[in-house]
Formats: structure tokens, C-alpha cells, sequence
């Protein structure tokens, strides 16, 4: 903490040393007043920094607008995949649930299908001959 109080206190001292280095020069030496025309081209000239700033600040505003909508049109279209893969997944699990019932009811039939003891054929074979030699 004691460090952090410190680096602060330096960093402010070497900041108010460097500002007050800075001076406006003119010839190279320090005017005290300027005339009224160079005051006017100080200020064309700082008019003419604000408005290639301006000019900046509105392309980028104009860059911002269209990939909003960019953004807003691929929100949409996200929001129209999301509702179709909501179908399709909901379709796929109402066939899962028919091939399961249908799995199951094959199933049923197969037990249902399969002979019996007493259907055998060979059985009632055996049998014949056996009433026969009676």
C-alpha cells in the first residue's frame, strides 16, 4: 500500500513538472499577445482539427449503425434457426418415442407368433406312430 501511495505522489510531482514545460512559442520565443490574425488562424486551424475529428466521429457513428443492423439482421435470422432446430428436435423425439412403442409391439408379437410345445410338429408325429402300433 505504501508503495502504491508513493508511485502516486511521484507520478503527480513529474506530471506538474512536465505541464508547466510547456509553453506556446512563436519565432521561438514566448510571445505575450497575438494579433488578431493570428489569433484567427489559431482558431481555423483548431476548427479545422474539430471538424476532420468530427468527420472521423461521424464515419465511425455510420460503421456502428450498419453493423448494428448487420447484427440485428442476424439476430433475426438466428432467432428463425432457433424455432426450426425447436421443431426438428421436437419431431425427432416424438419418432424415437413411435420406434420405441414400435420396437416393443414387435417384441409382443414375436412371443405371440412363436409356437407352442404342443404345436410341434415332430411331437404329434411321434405320437401317430406311437397310437399307431397300438
Amino acid at each position: 500500500m505504501k508503495i502504491l501511495k508513493y508511485f502516486l505522489i511521484s507520478f503527480f510531482v513529474i506530471s506538474m513538472v512536465k505541464g508547466q514545460d510547456v509553453e506556446i512559442q512563436k519565432g521561438g520565443e514566448k510571445p505575450t499577445t497575438f494579433t488578431y490574425e493570428e489569433a484567427l488562424d489559431m482558431l481555423k486551424a483548431r476548427d479545422a482539427q474539430w471538424e476532420g475529428k468530427l468527420a472521423k466521429a461521424d464515419s465511425l457513428i455510420h460503421m456502428y449503425k450498419y453493423g448494428e443492423e448487420m447484427y440485428e439482421d442476424n439476430l433475426s435470422e438466428l432467432e428463425e434457426q432457433i424455432k426450426l432446430d425447436s421443431l426438428l428436435l421436437l419431431a425427432q423425439r416424438k419418432q424415437i418415442d413411435l420406434l420405441k412403442i414400435r420396437d416393443k409391439t414387435n417384441e409382443e408379437l414375436v412371443e405371440v407368433i412363436k409356437p407352442k410345445w404342443y404345436e410341434n410338429q415332430y411331437l404329434w408325429l411321434g405320437i401317430g406312430f406311437i397310437l399307431g402300433k397300438i
